[in-house]
């Protein structure tokens, strides 16, 4: 018998690897991924085409058009698709992202023959009703008034347009006249060029059976139409300027994104950068949070990340503090960045951040569904298992040594964007 106040014993972890998955490939350019994992009667379906920002001809019409889909398709008003997905103890998500489009459905595999059709019609014959349309602008722009008033959001909106330029589609942000220039001749014009097999891509993941399968390629892919439309050029134009504040008189803190323009993950950076990251700010114990937060009092969170799309990535610092802190706690992060540039890190913190990251990484392919995930995100990028292994295989061998010369590399206050929003002291 154990011992309740005998722990059990720690274990370094050995193995992360991906689940068994197949993926298909057909002659009308649509591509099926089947994560067949668990043991829970469930499945997840996601349509994914590749039909964002950068497949504008006007903006906002992406994320317009994928917001529309539940207002009306074919033989279904709004509430009808609502009411048939709640009989069915289903969920419809359509999450928002600059790069693709995607329409997720949650169900239980005894349902999947019921909830297929209205899947298959909201996809493939969507009817855009103007008057949903009309109070999908109204309620965009509300909300975009209260997000305007928040120092956070100001500031992460400003230090992307300053990174990517006003005219990129990682840079330019929403406002009252884009919102008010849309029509629903636009999203159909964007649903009609961009919503093709040429540029989609189809995930199921549970408990998947063959049945199911020929479901999906008999009943539904046949119903999308066949085509490919290709993306848009953008240069990136970056702001000169580099510091930046913006004034907010009645603010009592002040709301600081700090950031830098990257890479693609295929980079041969990317996998060092993803652990330098985590020892940095990306977690409880990280040398931001130990030293802003707990031992200089300057922030209640403070976190920094890599924010990878598509087609670029960017670094990202964002934190809260009283007004009268800003410069004291950039100064502390800017200490931070000429610690790991200089002093070597400890054995002792190396080995924490190394088994905090495959603990979450293991976590985060914790079921099909979290696995899809991973998979669909290397996917959709063009990158496939060998990536992740490589991530994998950097997190567990790479040296306090290699992380400096990342450091050194890419960790400058002085090329970064640093955005306040506050009251002045």
């Amino acid at each position: 018998m154990s011992s309740r106040t005998t722990p059990p014993k720690m274990k370094a972890i050995e193995t992360v690897a991906l689940p068994q998955y197949q993926v298909k490939h057909y002659e009308n350019g649509l591509r099926l991924i089947i994560i067949d994992a668990g043991v829970h009667e469930v499945f997840k379906l996601e349509t994914i085409f590749n039909a964002g920002r950068f497949y504008e001809t006007k903006k906002l019409v992406s994320g317009a058009t994928l917001q529309s889909f539940r207002e009306g398709a074919e033989g279904y008003s709004s509430e009808a698709i609502a009411e048939t997905f709640d009989f069915y103890g289903a969920s419809f998500y359509t999450p928002t992202n600059l790069d693709v489009s995607t329409l997720t459905l949650y169900g239980l595999n005894q349902h999947f023959d019921a909830l297929l059709p209205l899947y298959k019609t909201i996809v493939t014959k969507p009817t855009f009703p103007e008057k949903e349309f009309k109070e999908y602008i109204t309620e965009r722009k509300q909300r975009l008034q209260v997000d305007l008033s928040k120092n956070d959001v100001l500031a992460y909106r400003k230090v992307t347009e300053n990174i990517y330029g006003d005219e990129h589609p990682y840079g330019y942000n929403s406002n009252k006249e884009l919102y008010d220039q849309l029509k629903v001749s636009d999203v159909i014009d964007h649903y009609n060029r961009n919503y093709k097999t040429g540029n989609c891509t189809v995930i199921i993941s549970g408990k998947i059976n063959s049945k199911m399968i020929s479901q999906l390629e008999n009943e539904y892919f046949p119903f999308i139409s066949i085509g490919k439309s290709e993306p848009f050029s953008f240069k990136i134009k970056p702001h000169s300027e580099k510091k930046q504040f913006l004034e907010k008189e009645k603010s009592v803190q002040t709301a600081i994104r700090i950031g830098c323009r990257l890479f693609e993950k295929e980079h041969p950076d990317y996998c060092g950068m993803y652990f330098l990251n985590i020892i940095l700010g990306d977690y409880f114990s990280s040398r931001l949070m130990m030293n802003i937060r707990e031992d200089k009092g300057y922030t209640y969170n403070i976190y920094s990340m890599l924010d990878m799309m598509k087609r670029d990535g960017l670094f990202l610092i964002a934190t809260e503090t009283a007004n009268e802190h800003t410069q004291a706690l950039i100064k502390e992060i800017e200490h931070e960045f000429e610690r790991l540039k200089t002093e070597p890190i400890p054995n002792e913190e190396l080995e924490m951040a190394r088994n905090f990251t495959l603990g979450t990484l293991l976590s985060a392919l914790d079921g099909p569904f979290n696995s899809s995930d991973i998979i669909k995100e290397l996917y959709l990028d063009h990158l496939d298992e060998n990536h992740f292994n490589k991530l994998v295989h950097t997190i567990k061998t790479i040296t306090g040594d290699e992380l400096s010369i990342l450091a050194r590399k890419y960790l400058n206050l002085s090329n970064m964007s640093t955005l306040t929003v506050g009251k002045s002291t």
